[in-house]
């Protein structure tokens, strides 16, 4: 690629990439490499990415009316939520840029590997593959039309770079992978993580280990439609008993330290991290996410995740709760509600032999908690109660759309489909890059 490491605020003729480096000067040694590392962490809570518009643009992709408008003045982010996103739309840019700023770095490490011996080897190895497999499955997935199960999935998908870009020149302009191919990098990245991580991280605890690495295939699995592959992950994550469901459902979110329930999580203090999702959700900051009453009306009359929305006390408007501590309040990627709710759908559609437990014990799991009526015979629900338990416990979590795409739904009148529910290259990218293709519906060069 040609211009996907300059800053959003770069000229396209700045040819000295962000996050390049000199490998003679930064490494040189184990404590070089591991600083990188901890610069990919850095670069993955980036208020682009984890920090909150990896989570957002999903999420502003499928909504209707129904679900919140947004009435902020951004004019990206309101291209996005209204599905009118033009090729150079700042804020695809913008997380498109930061996604392989992190890749590079995450790169960089995996380049420093033969100055590390032993377990800090696997350590760094499986981390850095964690986070450039995370990044990959989020760009596909917003960047590519979807993944088609049985499909031979050779529609464009992004640029794999798999090895740290120093310097500009002809080489650096890759061409689009195909989503076949990228799915198959995320899987050999997140396997690869999986067995060389440890269930617990030996050197901060909310970094990645073996226990995330399996929580983000169970979402890939799932997404591809592998049931049995995504039940498994799922059911090894649970299985492992490092985690547990909040008391409350409240108590899952706006925490300083990671909860229980959380397995992944971006770190945020006064001193460090982004948290996006505080700036555009809480009447606290910007507030510019107005929820329906239409969507509060969807849920089950006695559902206490309804006690997380409240009024905007100045201006009455509807918003929701999950992201009210912008200072400390860590932003959460994957939580063990989302295992409980992956392993029932992956059961039901799989059937006996259930991995882990029985759908019906998995879906009371996440009900109980928030006081709905427990089942107590298979035959009162189907799939579609599973989906849409999924949706409102996961809901302003980043997981809708996928989720619609991947059981082939609907958003409002645009099918899973539509080329509108897939983000532009961005136009610096393709003015740059005479190797890149243009999705669907935007101007460039068609694929």
């Amino acid at each position: 690629m040609s211009a996907f490491l300059f800053t959003a605020c770069d000229g396209l003729l700045d040819t000295t990439p962000k996050q390049s480096i000199d490998a003679n000067d930064a490494l040189t040694n184990a404590e070089n490499v591991k600083s990188v590392l901890i610069g990919a962490y850095d670069a993955l809570g980036d208020d682009d990415l984890y920090g909150g518009w990896f989570l957002m643009i999903p999420d502003f992709l499928a909504a209707t009316d129904d679900e919140f408008t947004f009435s902020g003045t951004f004019f990206g982010p309101r291209q996005i939520r209204l599905k009118e996103q033009q090729y150079d739309n700042g804020q695809s840019s913008d997380t498109w840029i930061a996604s392989y700023d992190a890749i590079n770095i995450a790169n960089s490490a995996l380049e420093g590997l033969d100055l590390l011996e032993g377990s800090e080897r696997d350590r760094v190895e499986g981390e850095a593959k964690l986070i450039r497999g995370m990044i990959y499955f989020d760009l596909v997935r917003l960047y590519a039309d979807p993944y088609e199960a049985g499909a031979t999935n050779s529609q464009a998908g992004v640029p794999l770079v798999l090895t740290p870009t120093t310097t500009i020149d002809e080489s650096s302009n890759v061409s689009r992978s195909s989503v076949e191919d990228v799915y198959a990098q995320v899987m050999s990245d997140l396997n690869d993580a999986k067995s060389l991580l440890s269930d617990v991280n030996p050197v901060r605890s909310y970094y990645g280990n073996s226990m995330v690495a399996s929580a983000v295939l169970s979402r890939v699995y799932l997404q591809m439609e592998d049931y049995d592959n995504a039940r498994i992950e799922a059911d090894r994550v649970i299985s492992s008993g490092n985690y547990s469901l909040t008391t409350t459902y409240a108590d899952a979110f706006n925490n300083v330290e990671n909860s229980t329930e959380d397995i992944f999580s971006m770190q945020v203090s006064a001193q460090d991290g982004a948290n996006s999702m505080f700036t555009f959700y809480s009447a606290d900051s910007r507030g510019d996410i107005d929820i329906s009453q239409a969507h509060l009306d969807s849920y089950e009359a006695g559902d206490d995740r309804l006690d997380l929305f409240y009024n905007d006390p100045s201006d009455g408007v509807l918003r929701s709760g999950k992201w009210n501590d912008g200072v400390n309040g860590n932003v959460q990627q994957i939580r063990l509600a989302e295992m409980y709710l992956t392993r029932a759908e992956a059961n039901f559609r799989e059937g006996v032999p259930y991995v882990g437990a029985d759908p019906i014990d998995d879906l009371n799991m996440v009900r109980d908690r928030v006081s709905l009526p427990t089942y107590t015979l298979p035959t009162e629900f189907d799939l579609n109660d599973i989906l849409q338990e999924r949706k409102f416990e996961l809901m302003f979590e980043g997981q809708l759309l996928h989720d619609i795409k991947r059981t082939q739904g609907t958003v409002g009148a645009r099918s899973y489909d539509d080329p509108k529910l897939v983000l532009p290259i961005p136009r610096r990218e393709i003015d740059a890059n005479p190797n890149l293709c243009q999705n669907a519906s935007y101007t460039g060069p068609s694929c």
